[in-house]
């Protein structure tokens, strides 16, 4: 009697996992969960045990931690089907992200689908070098490249008294930031436009923060080959010409026509690029530049002020 007859599991030769016994057999959370972790380790997949969890918890909407006290709860036929499909789909390395709709950023749940990039836990030391300037006070700041919305959304949940407006070439992106103004409570207070990076903006703001393209093209063929999410996400939202440097530069060039005296601009980069945006930033504005690390101790942040 070979596996099928038994009814263990197996994989067909694509890679899917398959059940002979389907799901007519009644699973358990602690079942699925073995099977899907051995699965995901069997692909590749460095996050497996953590990744089977939390699209378990999705499935069964549930808090990720109610799982493991709870192994012999049954999980229905339809969740079970589901569950093993976006089993089989992070195997060939779709981001978790993408597969349950949503990521946590800066403490607030921000709908992503594959028309953004998304959000990074390092981009949070964006949000916390801008509101370390904003200090609470009534300040009109533009977040250019938004996105998800992510940046744009977080400074105007935690600083009440800003008004946002969010720019983004893509009218896809700016639909879901939209949805996520409105979901997070702050759609009154984000302007969403549409164009390249500051031409939508008529009158001077104060603080600019930015989170653009900043990869080289064999960066993210490295990143990609190595089965990061970046192979599913928009290549215009994460490579910017031979060096990474063309928006950065671009979106730089345009800040004395934009930022008001004694406002202040802030940018992600590569921490690579860290010294050659803090010159370009010094050239362009004459104030003093200052680079805020990551948690892992990168140079993630460079500002600076106009004179």
């Amino acid at each position: 009697m070979d596996d099928r007859a038994r009814g263990h599991d197996v994989r067909e030769p694509h890679g899917r996992l398959h059940r002979r016994d389907d799901t007519s057999t009644i699973r358990t959370w602690g079942a699925e969960r073995a099977v899907a972790t051995s699965h995901l380790r069997t692909a590749g997949i460095e996050t497996a045990a953590l990744d089977a969890d939390v699209l378990l918890a999705h499935v069964a909407g549930v808090e990720k931690e109610t799982l493991y006290g709870h192994p012999d709860t049954e999980l229905s036929r339809g969740a079970c089907e589901r569950y093993r499909e976006l089993i089989d789909r992070r195997a060939r390395g779709e981001p978790v992200a993408y597969l349950r709709g949503w990521k946590e950023f800066y403490g607030l749940r921000f709908a992503v689908d594959p028309r953004v990039l998304i959000p990074r836990p390092e981009t949070e030391t964006l949000v916390e070098a801008a509101r370390g300037h904003i200090a609470g006070r009534a300040l009109t700041v533009v977040d250019v490249g938004t996105g998800s919305g992510a940046v744009a959304i977080a400074i105007a949940a935690h600083e009440p008294r800003v008004n946002v407006i969010a720019t983004d070439v893509s009218a896809d992106a700016l639909a879901v930031a939209r949805a996520n103004a409105l979901s997070n409570g702050v759609a009154d207070r984000i302007e969403l436009r549409q164009g390249d990076l500051l031409t939508p903006l008529t009158a001077p703001v104060e603080v600019v923060v930015a989170n653009l393209p900043y990869l080289r093209p064999e960066a993210l063929a490295e990143l990609v080959g190595e089965r990061t999410s970046l192979a599913y996400e928009p290549r215009v939202a994460v490579v910017a010409g031979a060096d990474g440097l063309s928006l950065l530069r671009r979106a730089i060039a345009e800040l004395p026509r934009v930022l008001a005296r004694g406002g202040a601009a802030f940018f992600e980069v590569d921490p690579a690029q860290s010294r050659t945006v803090a010159q370009l930033l010094e050239a362009t504005l004459g104030g003093a530049v200052r680079l805020t690390r990551d948690l892992a101790g990168e140079a993630r942040v460079v500002a600076s002020s106009r004179l």
